[in-house]
């Protein structure tokens, strides 16, 4: 197997809600590079944004969360390989390819990670999820390796075998994706591949509006989803979990740190949503898609 000397064996898809301002932090000329934005019905002007760039854009008729995006988008691709990028990455044309170079020489593997850097130019790296002991060396490597850990950030992955391991989980609407992908991973003895010469570059949090109600469902869907992969990987006892975060939501009320006790009492209804049995609160699963009129899918 060769490694490809353009870029026409891989798309671009970038999910997209409310994330016109940040959009053309991500700009790559159309013809360089196939990129579809799958827009989970934004109110403001992203899809057509996403257009004015040249992107392919999905519309879907509602917030589906970002793995039920990214599965919707993989399934309208037909290219070997899709670079998943959050809409603040800036990746150049280069690094795609180094991570496809890398790709050829690991025919067996079929998830690729850059090196990710801040926009203070600092590195960020994913030492351990969140249910793993803290990785006490925590400097990032300099060669390309193996890792257990991913950041959803931005990764390269072989399409098909990709979702023949499972994807992304759809149960979960938001946070814990990548940890959900990286334990799941590790249990099938699938390789996660470090490429050290590719870098992007990752404003972190810009994808999304900062507002009240924003807010409080990323604290319910951050609790949900924290029970739900602790109840399907086994990890740790649910139960405990919760008295511990009601513990920490008294001491934030009692020292009157009232932005921390909303958090943390967003994080306890999401939780305690998930020890009921209830499904991911404010999860839909995509009903209907349209593609933007001008042009076609890759």
């Amino acid at each position: 197997m060769t490694s490809p000397q353009d870029l026409s064996t891989v798309t671009r898809l970038i999910v997209t809600f409310n994330s016109a301002a940040v959009l053309e932090y991500s700009r790559i000329p159309a013809h360089e590079l196939a990129t579809l934005a799958v827009d989970n019905a934004s109110s403001d002007n992203t899809p057509a944004e996403a257009q004015t760039l040249g992107y392919e854009v999905l519309h879907l008729d509602q917030n589906v969360g970002y793995a039920n995006a990214i599965m919707a988008g993989l399934d309208r691709i037909n290219t070997e390989f899709v670079l998943i990028a959050n809409p603040d990455v800036q990746i150049s044309n280069r690094a795609i390819q180094i991570l496809l170079d890398a790709a050829a020489r690991h025919p067996d593997c079929s998830l690729f990670i850059p090196r990710i850097f801040k926009p203070d130019g600092s590195e960020f790296f994913r030492y351990e999820t969140r249910f793993d002991p803290r990785v006490r060396n925590r400097v990032p490597p300099s060669t390309d390796q193996n890792v257990d850990t991913v950041s959803g950030a931005v990764l390269l992955v072989r399409r098909k075998p990709f979702i023949h391991h499972g994807g992304f989980d759809t149960n979960i609407f938001l946070y814990f994706e990548d940890d959900e992908l990286s334990l799941r991973f590790r249990k099938l003895n699938q390789p996660m591949r470090f490429v050290a010469d590719a870098s992007a570059k990752h404003i972190g949090d810009g994808s999304s509006g900062n507002t009240v109600s924003a807010n409080r469902i990323k604290d319910i869907s951050f609790g949900w989803s924290w029970g739900y992969l602790m109840e399907k990987m086994q990890l740790g006892n649910r139960w405990i979990t919760f008295l511990k975060i009601l513990g920490k939501l008294l001491i934030y009320v009692a020292s009157f740190r009232s932005r921390k006790a909303r958090r943390q009492l967003g994080i306890a209804n999401g939780f305690l949503k998930n020890l009921a049995g209830h499904p991911a609160p404010f999860l839909r699963k995509p009903k209907s898609v349209k593609k933007s009129a001008d042009g076609q899918l890759p």
